[in-house]
């Protein structure tokens, strides 16, 4: 379950757009739950705290057992200015969660850039000694940062998210997926559908498949990460979606198939660099992924 955009789309330090309606939130993610999605990442920048607040009623609407159910909580360095900021944020997951602990806790390479190992990696440790969490995760993470964190954490790190879509494959070409796999850390993609973006775009490839295998291009892109055991995180708030989302694991495209999409590059596609340290050499891979259009021609 993606739950970025739930409350509306925006971190701390951005103003909110695209707010619905919180009855429909609540409604879509019980509903999500219900038919046996068990996963989320959730940020209480996310929203301004709307997003986890919504899933908490969400959660309990739902009649889900706690304990059946994977819950990540992010901490992204642009919804934490201070290390104090930092703590009261964790306090405040499992506040208004109502939960004795995270099944993983979650940090972005970039975040470890801005307030150093030391800090970071004593924060995560804290957690795990006192079993506020079961586990720890990477986001947007190089494979050589993802194998330092793995040497720290051993079999304590169990996933890291990053991007995956059709058209974006920049963590693929740089061996994120290849040095999770090796190692055993579960790959958890964020944003797969590029917000709809990626059907919109009407690509060839997707229509030819969507139209063999009598399913949408949006089922197509999911179930061609499926199966690679990849895990991809949709936010929806339209019951009819979210069955299609669901419906995309019901199905088996051939080997052929899946090496074609796995072998599919937009000819005309010259996107920039990517930051991974955020030492402003280049873009982040949140920004390459938004502006996909713009690199197009």
């Amino acid at each position: 379950i993606g739950t970025y955009g739930v409350g509306g789309r925006g971190h701390r330090d951005m103003e909110l757009t695209e707010v619905g309606e919180n009855e429909a939130y609540v409604d879509a993610l019980a509903y999500t739950l219900r038919k046996g999605f068990n996963f989320t990442e959730i940020s209480l920048g996310y929203g301004h705290g709307q997003s986890l607040a919504l899933f908490k009623d969400a959660f309990d609407k739902s009649g889900v057992n706690r304990e059946d159910f994977f819950l990540t909580h992010s901490l992204y360095p642009r919804d934490l200015t201070t290390p104090d900021v930092l703590n009261t944020d964790v306090a405040n997951f499992y506040k208004t969660m109502q939960t004795d602990y995270a099944d993983s806790t979650l940090v972005t390479q970039s975040l470890v850039a801005k307030y150093g190992n030391k800090m970071v990696y004593r924060l995560l440790h804290h957690l795990l000694d006192t079993g506020k969490t079961r586990y720890v995760s990477l986001s947007n993470a190089s494979p050589e940062f993802i194998r330092t964190f793995k040497k720290e954490y051993g079999d304590k790190f169990v996933a890291h998210e990053g991007h995956l879509s059709f058209e974006v494959r920049a963590l693929q070409d740089k061996g994120v997926f290849e040095t999770c796999n090796e190692l055993g850390i579960t790959s958890i993609i964020w944003r797969p559908l590029r917000r709809g973006a990626t059907q919109r775009n009407n690509w060839p490839l997707l229509i030819e498949l969507a139209e063999k295998y009598q399913k949408t291009p949006n089922q197509i892109v999911l179930n061609w990460m499926c199966s690679f055991n990849y895990h991809p995180m949709v936010m929806s708030a339209n019951r009819n979606h979210i069955d299609e989302n669901s419906a995309s694991t019901t199905f088996t495209m051939s080997s052929e198939d899946n090496r074609r999409l796995t072998e599919f590059r937009p000819s005309n596609y010259h996107p920039p660099e990517v930051d991974w340290e955020k030492n402003v050499k280049g873009d982040s891979i949140v920004t390459l992924v938004n502006d996909f259009e713009q690199h197009i021609g």
